[in-house]
């Protein structure tokens, strides 16, 4: 079954490129004006690159890349924290709740910045742990100056409309932080039996989405 959600029609897409800094200030996380929200371009740029069962770590409120792009008998979310419609609350990702090989597909949305400096190695190599061999690795991540101005606006802006942004629902470790550099993420999805495969730029080329594919097994 594929979702209406991962589709875009050429208009469509046309002008979320043409309107995209009105969407990062004032869009938020319900579509208006016909415009694609930040969040479900993120999710639809991974989606296209989803296959058979897919692990989404980091799945945030309401489990919606799983719920709108994938569909819930291909995909299962999980999350640190129990937000509102999340089904699936681990207490480490770096023990994820799963066999060996039990995925095609592990994604990362909007989420890999926010892996804790001091577990990065440990949840890369869970991460791998969990994908079948030829499986891949999705995640997308943005450029760092951006990436922490739309963070800070997005905690302004929610704070105006008396909301909690994302953030400051869950709250953030001390080593977190709102970008990984490139060149950090790299070297995980480099790490065997990961191996990088190609990057594709959108949002202007300020937000990526990164492939790597498990090699072989354990």
């Amino acid at each position: 079954m594929v979702h209406s959600k991962v589709h875009r029609s050429l208009s469509g897409r046309f002008f979320d490129t043409l309107l995209f800094p009105l969407r990062a200030l004032f869009a938020g996380t319900e579509p208006k004006w016909g415009l694609s929200t930040l969040r479900d371009e993120r999710m639809r740029a991974v989606a296209r690159h989803c296959k058979g069962r897919v692990l989404d770590v980091g799945c945030g409120p309401g489990n919606l890349f799983i719920r709108d792009f994938i569909g819930p008998d291909q995909g299962v979310g999980v999350d640190v924290f129990a937000y509102e419609g999340v089904e699936n609350v681990v207490d480490d990702p770096c023990r994820l709740p799963f066999e060996d090989e039990s995925f095609d597909t592990l994604s990362l949305v909007a989420v890999v910045s926010h892996i804790p400096q001091s577990k990065r190695v440990e949840e890369f190599k869970e991460f791998a742990r969990v994908l079948k061999p030829g499986g891949l690795l999705v995640a997308t991540e943005g450029e760092p100056v951006t990436q922490t101005l739309v963070h800070q606006w997005a905690h302004f802006y929610c704070a105006l409309r008396g909301k909690k942004d994302m953030d400051t629902e869950r709250g953030m470790e001390e080593d977190e932080q709102y970008c990984m550099p490139h060149k950090e993420l790299l070297s995980y999805l480099n790490t065997p039996p990961l191996q990088f495969v190609r990057r594709r730029p959108f949002m202007w080329g300020l937000n990526w989405v990164f492939i790597a594919q498990k090699q072989g097994s354990f």
